[in-house]
């Protein structure tokens, strides 16, 4: 499914695994890590607040765009029926997780989050992720490099395309733009969340 030929199908599906790493990690750390654990393992953390809610806006929207454009990227390598991109997503996914159960954001108190429905609807982060999941899917088709089949660590990369021919449908287009305006509004209100802390 998260291989479908309509992107429609692969965002929802590759969502819902996203969506249940993320929560399965979240929920285990909080009970089983230690408080903490993975505070200061984020290096856009250590960036000072930029003195306003646009450039903190701009700083955030910049850093988001260039970890999609890694998982863009990642994306011209496929191995059999998947996209590196995806790889990406679901080793991305759990440490977010990890970092919301042990408390490790780089901005609040430091005290661990608690799994509850109500958390994802006040926090950015699920927004962020649901945007990342749709340029994901909406790019899958940049692939440059590609491994036949297994055993996938001794199987090399073979090139078999050229950027000249990538072609995105209109339903990818929409996806893709759809995911970034996402972006932008999950990094805004990221913003003014950080602005109001800051003071």
């Amino acid at each position: 499914m998260i291989n479908h030929e309509d992107v429609r199908v692969r965002f929802v599906s590759l969502w819902v695994v996203v969506a249940t790493v993320f929560t399965v990690a979240w929920v285990g750390s909080y009970y089983l890590l230690p408080a903490g654990l993975l505070r200061g393992s984020n290096p856009a953390a250590s960036i000072p607040y930029a003195g306003s809610v646009w450039r903190e806006f701009l700083t955030l929207f910049a850093w988001n765009v260039g970890v999609t454009l890694i998982a863009i990227g990642a994306n011209t390598l496929r191995s059999v029926n998947t996209p590196l991109g995806y790889v990406v997503l679901l080793v991305q996914a759990p440490q977010y997780g990890i970092v919301w159960g042990t408390g490790s954001l780089a901005v609040g108190s430091g005290a661990r989050i608690v799994p509850s429905l109500s958390v994802l609807v006040e926090r950015s982060g699920p927004l962020e992720v649901t945007a990342v999941v749709a340029v994901v899917v909406a790019t899958r088709e940049t692939m440059l490099w590609h491994q036949q089949s297994g055993p996938r660590w001794r199987e090399e990369f073979e090139r078999v395309r050229s950027p000249r021919d990538w072609s995105l449908t209109r339903r990818e287009w929409a996806v893709l733009a759809a995911g970034y305006l996402l972006l932008a509004l999950a990094n805004y209100r990221e913003a003014l969340a950080i602005a109001s802390l800051a003071g």
